[in-house]
């Protein structure tokens, strides 16, 4: 009886990992439109294909990096392939086990369930690093791979490229972020610095739809000779030139005059300033003034107090 109650309490709860699984699916698919209405159609989402594609947790052992790379010792990997097919299988939710692979040049995570970027802070040497098709939201724990050369990012939920990507990653030269949920074309600017990038990849993002999408980040990034797997023209370059210099030239005469009247500003806060201290010198004077004679006053009174004294005692 116990060992039925056991079952039954085991059962549930797997039902219940299992419903928590598909329902993280369900609201992913929504999120990336798999769940569409068009002008002519309703298309749904079929509840059983989700049941079908979700796959259980694997977790990442050393054993398994062993047998995978061929190597006994960890130190000695340096190309480890943990990509998953895209269909049914248990899939890797956590990145770890890899401090010991310190001279890793290769790590290929396609199709997983990751959901953040972490725990690869041994990996400095790193060169290619692949990612894509994951449940990540964040570029996040590389700012330490100054080796990195490549990054590929493409099938995540990643909305903003953060600023220290053009500072930290100075190697990067090819860079897919395709297919997921960046919107601004401002991020394209905080990849400038990166003077060895020769391929970016933009496609399915919000942002590629803009207007002169392809010529702003043609202007923005000079060092590009590919961009969304085509490549660019001396005669886009040209045209980017043509629209985005003498706009560029406008911002920054439009920022020079703010910085003058952020100036001006200052220069009136400075004026005040002087004025409040003056006027606090001109304060603290006076009360020096009178403390003085207020001292000199009550010496003059305990002058007086004497003299009566010594009359009174003469008496």
């Amino acid at each position: 009886r116990n060992t039925s109650c056991l079952r039954i309490w085991v059962q549930s709860l797997l039902f219940s990992i299992m419903m928590t699984t598909y329902l993280h699916d369900f609201r992913a698919a929504w999120r990336r439109k798999k769940i569409l209405i068009g002008k002519s159609k309703l298309h749904y989402f079929n509840f059983s294909d989700i049941v079908s594609k979700s796959p259980g947790i694997r977790y990442i052992t050393e054993n398994l990096i062993k047998k995978l790379s061929k190597q006994e010792q960890l130190s000695s990997v340096q190309s480890l392939n943990l990509c998953l097919s895209k269909a049914g299988g248990k899939k890797f939710k956590f990145i770890e086990k890899l401090e010991k692979c310190d001279h890793l040049l290769v790590l290929n995570l396609n199709n997983n369930m990751i959901e953040k970027i972490e725990k690869l802070d041994k990996q400095l040497k790193l060169r290619e690093l692949s990612l894509s098709y994951n449940r990540i939201r964040k570029i996040e724990g590389l700012e330490h791979m100054v080796n990195l050369q490549n990054l590929m990012l493409a099938g995540n939920y990643i909305e903003h490229i953060p600023a220290w990507v053009g500072k930290k990653l100075r190697s990067l030269r090819v860079l897919s972020l395709k297919q997921n949920n960046i919107t601004l074309l401002q991020d394209i600017s905080k990849l400038k610095s990166l003077k060895e990038l020769t391929s970016l990849i933009l496609t399915d993002n919000p942002l590629a739809s803009l207007p002169h999408y392809r010529q702003y980040v043609i202007y923005h990034l000079r060092s590009l000779n590919y961009l969304d797997g085509q490549p660019i023209t001396f005669q886009e370059r040209q045209e980017a030139h043509d629209r985005f210099h003498l706009e560029e030239l406008e911002n920054l005469e439009n920022e020079l005059e703010r910085k003058k009247k952020e100036i001006q500003l200052l220069e009136q806060k400075q004026s005040k300033t002087m004025e409040n201290v003056k006027s606090q010198e001109q304060l603290n004077k006076s009360l020096q003034l009178e403390h003085q004679q207020q001292k000199n006053s009550c010496k003059k009174l305990e002058r007086e107090v004497e003299t009566k004294n010594e009359l009174v005692c003469l008496n």
